[in-house]
């Protein structure tokens, strides 16, 4: 499975966990009127929304440069990656405190407290199965990196939202469920908002860090050190290279990256001959770095400092 195709299944099969499951628990959450499910309800339906922007972000990516964008349109991935986080901020965290406030302050008994509890049962496996292939996609990539080293590192802003998403969402189902189940015990209407407003908590805190990874992604990261430490090697390989002076590269997107190189070349090479070199250097790098698609690569003498 390509890389880009592995990503679209992950946010597929969290579209359709997150639909199924709001759908359900909007239901359940006018028929038993707890506040902690009513809150995971609005967490589901914006994790939903939140995965048609990252099929928006994706599709858009996709586009050809033009005039106007002649590096393309990698950076609408983390741009729509963005949008997610304040999305999720907006209507799932502040409207999941404003409503465990509002039960906090109107205390009153869930109904039908059975069905409310089998509905979170059957939206923690539905998040679960969800999770899982995040993860499963997440482990084909980062190697034998530990996982918030990968999440750091990667530049796929759509994993990192959903592993992010889904995790968040098996948090918060289980703390609906913990206080569902204490207020059942001990007959005390607190434990339904409480949880209502931790929910919202966690959700502003998964935001807060969706924002600060895909901000770095849209301020603009380097590729990867060992993958530029190759690049070197390969330059320096060349006989007709004295030296490699510089380096600089930026991720336009998941796997779109601009590689700009400076070099000193054998000085009694014709300008051609310099011109023919580099055409096949970059040949050579594109072949075995297929995401390094814009390559500038500019001869130059090295001057001490």
């Amino acid at each position: 499975m390509k890389k880009g195709n592995g990503s679209l299944s992950v946010v597929l099969a969290a579209f359709l966990a997150n639909l199924f499951i709001a759908m359900v628990k909007f239901a359940v959450a006018a028929l038993t009127g707890s506040s902690a499910m009513l809150a995971e309800a609005i967490h589901s339906s914006a994790d939903t929304m939140n995965q048609i922007l990252l099929f928006v972000g994706m599709r858009k990516a996709a586009r050809k440069a033009d005039e106007l964008h002649p590096f393309g349109f990698s950076g609408e991935g983390y741009f729509w990656s963005f949008i997610v986080a304040i999305i999720l901020f907006t209507s799932g965290a502040l409207f999941s405190v404003y409503e465990g406030v509002r039960k906090l302050r109107h205390p009153a008994p869930v109904d039908h407290l059975p069905v409310a509890i089998a509905v979170l049962c059957v939206a923690l496996v539905a998040e679960a199965a969800s999770l899982r292939v995040a993860v499963r996609s997440m482990r084909a990539e980062r190697g034998g990196a530990g996982l918030f080293s990968f999440m750091h590192r990667t530049k796929k802003a759509e994993l990192v939202v959903v592993f992010l998403e889904d995790s968040a969402a098996l948090v918060g189902l289980s703390i609906a469920l913990a206080a569902l189940v204490l207020e059942h015990v001990t007959g005390i209407l607190f434990f339904d908002g409480l949880a209502s407003i931790l929910i919202g908590a966690l959700l502003a805190v998964t935001a807060a860090l969706m924002g600060y990874e895909t901000k770095s992604l849209i301020i603009g990261e380097s590729a990867d050190p060992e993958m530029l430490r190759q690049v070197r090697s390969l330059l320096l390989r060349e006989e007709n290279i004295a030296r490699v002076i510089h380096i600089r590269s930026l991720h336009l997107g998941a796997e779109d990256i601009l590689l700009a190189v400076k070099a000193e070349f054998d000085g009694r090479l014709s300008a051609a001959q310099v011109c023919s070199l580099i055409n096949g250097i970059e040949s050579d790098i594109r072949g075995q770095f297929p995401a390094v698609r814009k390559i500038f690569i500019e001869p130059d003498i090295f001057r001490p400092a």
